[in-house]
């Protein structure tokens, strides 16, 4: 009962349909192991430098959003729209984008992908990245009828990425 309970509290509810939100993260995901295990089979050796460079460098963006808008989230980090009441975070690195996380998710999928330069990542990367659009599209009409002329106000003074 503990365990179903603490996976529906991460869970939450999916934005858009099933299918298209778990494949659309799994290929995300996909994305980053596939680069993962080519770092630590081949090293970074053989690969050019600039794209070298442009990998970290997305990855480590990347990374720093990630970090930064999960602690400022805390318990509030779901996969999904919240079950329970939430507040509407506005503050840190919200202020930035209203969706830092993704940008984050974004840009180490993209950091994959260069470093990768392989068609079927490309591939995969690019949908997952149309997915979480489709999924930020969604929790934006969620997060307007939840929280109102505050998530407005909000939406007019801060960029949905940058």
């Amino acid at each position: 009962m503990i365990q179903k309970y603490i996976v529906m509290e991460i869970l939450g509810k999916s934005p858009i349909n099933p299918l298209l939100f778990f494949t659309g993260k799994i290929g995300g995901y996909l994305t980053w192991a596939v680069a993962i295990h080519s770092v630590v089979s081949n090293g970074v050796y053989d690969i050019n430098r600039f794209r070298l460079f442009v990998s970290i460098t997305f990855a480590v963006i990347g990374f720093i959003f990630l970090v930064l808008s999960s602690i400022y989230l805390g318990k509030n980090v779901r996969m999904g729209i919240p079950l329970k009441e939430t507040k509407l975070k506005t503050e840190g690195i919200y202020k930035i984008s209203r969706n830092p996380m993704y940008i984050g998710l974004h840009l180490i999928t993209l950091s994959s992908i260069v470093y990768t330069m392989n068609i079927y990542l490309f591939i995969i990367g690019l949908y997952s990245i149309y997915v979480y659009h489709l999924i930020i599209l969604s929790e934006e009409k969620f997060l307007s009828s939840r929280f109102g002329g505050d998530y407005l106000n909000y939406k007019q003074k801060v960029r949905r990425y940058f």
